[in-house]
């Protein structure tokens, strides 16, 4: 959570809301906040999304490849087909030619390459499941911090309404605030998401 507020800083500090102390962004290299247009404020919102969303997926596959690495992916080799013992018989073994013998070799150098394929196969699979399920985890955690931080957001609405309305503030007004910002709205989208 405290890493994604450094983010909302630098959003708030370009738009120039925020107070600057603490944040280290220089006053020169903000645009003032009566210079822009909506779609300026739009576009400006779009790119800090896209911020995010790379910023995320960087998390995201750092926490992937910290698991993998301390959780080591193992494949076992199969233990090859026993074979039965024959009765030691004494025949005289024919010779092969040199096609015969040719042939052979290059059936088990198939089959060597096939247990090969079948190998490396079966370790990629493995780790694209560990991959997904590490995957999993972090978004699992990653909403937990979600629910935690709206939760907290509804507490903080609540106390704001609360002190508006010891001061005299009317709840009509109130209403009309939650609709302009769309908290209900917001609220109830978020709430039937979470549902499911």
């Amino acid at each position: 959570m405290e890493q994604s507020n450094l983010y909302l800083h630098k959003f708030y500090t370009q738009l120039g809301h925020y107070p600057l102390h603490g944040i280290g962004v220089h006053p020169s290299k903000l645009p003032a906040l009566h210079s822009h247009k909506p779609e300026q404020i739009d576009e400006l919102v779009a790119v800090e999304l896209q911020h995010l969303k790379t910023h995320y997926a960087d998390e995201e596959q750092r926490y992937v490849d910290q698991m993998l690495i301390e959780n080591p992916i193992v494949v076992e080799r199969r233990a090859p087909p026993t074979t039965k013992p024959q009765a030691t018989q004494v025949h005289p073994m024919p010779t092969k030619t040199q096609s015969q013998a040719t042939t052979g070799g290059s059936s088990r150098d198939a089959q060597r390459q096939r247990a090969e394929s079948c190998r490396k196969s079966r370790y990629n699979n493995k780790i694209k499941k560990a991959k997904l399920r590490f995957r999993h985890k972090f978004v699992c955690s990653q909403l937990t911090e979600s629910a935690g931080a709206l939760d907290y957001m509804r507490d903080v609405i609540a106390q704001a309404e609360a002190q508006l309305m010891a001061r005299g503030f009317s709840r009509v007004a109130l209403e009309r605030m939650r609709q302009n910002f769309g908290v209900d709205r917001c609220g109830a989208a978020l709430a039937t998401n979470m549902d499911h």
